[in-house]
């Protein structure tokens, strides 16, 4: 079960990084609707997002990454 867990979260963080680089790359291009005045701003929070699910994928492998034998 730790073992299923544990890829799950590793799954949801690279989604969420996906997600995240794909709507950069789209605001990049300017691929979006018109409306978003504030691209920069998007993007920086684009960019948050990535830079936690990257740090939340370090976190869960230092932590649980050798099938659990290091502990917080």
């Amino acid at each position: 079960m730790k073992q299923q867990i544990y890829k799950a979260l590793l799954m949801r963080y690279q989604a969420q990084m996906e997600e995240s680089l794909v709507r950069i790359d789209a605001l990049m291009k300017a691929e979006v609707v018109p409306g978003h005045s504030d691209l920069v701003g998007e993007i920086d929070k684009h960019l948050g997002r990535v830079a936690s699910a990257k740090e939340k994928m370090a976190t869960i492998r230092h932590y649980y990454g050798n099938n659990g034998a290091s502990s917080p």
